[in-house]
């Protein structure tokens, strides 16, 4: 069955739009959805990064469907065509769009679509965050601020079928189903068949910072829906997702986020 799916151009998505702000050829958006709604089949024509401050839906996608809740972030690759039903009460979505323009200026790529299909890739922590806190910070300082952490979290999740080794997805795989396990430089070599010096050498070129950094990521990525639900305390997250206490946890959370667990919760 061929699915009819309606283009969504510039600044145009499902929801109402509360806000936008123009940076250039970078659009920030906040929309919200009535309780129900279910969207038509539609495909963007712009890359946009998008983050569920509250609610969510479920996302169908042909021969794949999945529930989206608050704390998640998503990226969605121009052309693919999806569909959104059922939004929870309170739904509340934060977008990035970036037009032609924003890699024609600075010479990237855009994501591939692997990203928007795969799993367990930190979008959040790779600078969206941020974004979403220049963006209602909104000052003199914002757009050149904005420039950078957009070009950063592209670079984050350049295509690696074209710039990447091989071993760099099966890298990404381990740190991400083993992320509460301990794990040596020497152990995870020997679960790739690699040379440790191989890791230690290319590791950060290839995702902008170090193993302990990209761990720390994932482990906050998997506080931001707990933060936002609001049924455990900061110290219940912490040992939930791997770290020592509420202190190390709050740090590392303002450190990767830009945003204290509570200034998040409450945004």
């Amino acid at each position: 069955m061929s699915i009819q799916a309606v283009q969504y151009d510039k600044g145009a998505y499902v929801g109402q739009k509360v806000q936008e702000r123009h940076f250039g050829p970078i659009i920030t958006t906040e929309t919200v959805f009535p309780e129900g709604l279910s969207s038509d089949w539609h495909y963007h024509s712009n890359p946009h990064f998008s983050h569920i401050l509250s609610g969510g839906s479920r996302e169908i996608r042909p021969g794949s469907a999945q529930v989206q809740g608050a704390g998640a972030g998503l990226y969605y690759y121009p052309g693919i065509a999806h569909q959104n039903v059922d939004y929870r009460p309170g739904t509340r979505i934060f977008n990035i769009e970036l037009e032609p323009a924003f890699f024609d200026q600075y010479g990237s790529l855009i994501p591939g679509e692997s990203l928007m299909l795969g799993n367990h890739r930190p979008i959040n922590t790779s600078g969206l965050l941020k974004i979403l806190k220049e963006h209602y910070l909104h000052d003199t300082e914002s757009g050149i601020a904005i420039a950078q952490l957009c070009l950063g979290l592209v670079q984050d999740h350049a295509p690696a079928e074209k710039l990447y080794p091989e071993w760099t997805e099966k890298i990404r795989e381990v740190l991400n189903d083993q992320w509460d396990a301990p794990l040596t430089l020497t152990q995870l070599a020997e679960h790739l068949s690699l040379h440790p010096v191989t890791i230690s050498r290319y590791f950060t070129r290839y995702f902008t910072c170090t193993l302990g950094e990209y761990r720390r990521r994932v482990k906050v990525e998997r506080a931001l829906p707990m933060v936002r639900e609001g049924r455990l305390s900061l110290t219940e997250i912490a040992y939930s997702c791997g770290f020592a206490d509420q202190a190390h946890f709050t740090r590392t959370f303002q450190h990767i986020t830009g945003l204290l667990p509570k200034q998040y919760k409450h945004l």
